[in-house]
């Protein structure tokens, strides 16, 4: 019957894994580390352990910054989206100018755009003008692909 049709059945390659670097769990043991100091007066096993990947832009882009604060500087994410508005069905522009980075941060006083690519990313034309515009005044601008890949480049500053 089946075997007569003469159909061949590509079987799927499994997907790879995900495995976590050591440089993300340390993050996670370091924060964890904060939480008790922040919360001693709170049972060690009611605190809830805050788990770090690099998987997607969103979620590197929290473990970044969480690194960032955890070292003592300032880290904040730019939100460029805009705001969805019923009445009109459609995206109102938020203000905010196209090609900023995803992190801007000041890392021993010296001011540091960070944008998040994951994957197939590429930067657009905008994020290359604000890259010349940001290394011209004097600042540093980093594209970041993985968590070690942020780690590596902010050692280098």
């Amino acid at each position: 019957m089946i075997e007569d049709l003469n159909i061949k059945i590509k079987k799927k390659t499994p997907i790879e894994r995900y495995k976590k670097s050591p440089s993300l769990l340390d993050l996670e043991k370091l924060h964890f580390a904060a939480k008790k100091i922040k919360h001693s007066s709170i049972e060690e096993k009611y605190l809830v352990h805050t788990l770090f990947t690099d998987r997607g832009a969103n979620e590197l882009t929290k473990s970044i910054i969480a690194y960032l604060q955890l070292k003592g500087h300032a880290a904040f994410r730019v939100n460029s989206t805009g705001i969805y508005d019923k009445r009109i069905n459609a995206y109102r522009p938020s203000g905010a100018r196209r090609g900023l980075s995803d992190i801007n941060a000041v890392i021993n006083g010296k001011s540091v755009s960070i944008e998040i690519k994951t994957g197939r990313d590429k930067m657009s034309p905008y994020q290359m003008k604000f890259r010349t515009e940001v290394e011209a005044a004097g600042g540093i601008y980093i594209v970041v692909r993985n968590f070690d890949d942020f780690l590596k480049q902010i050692n280098e500053i």
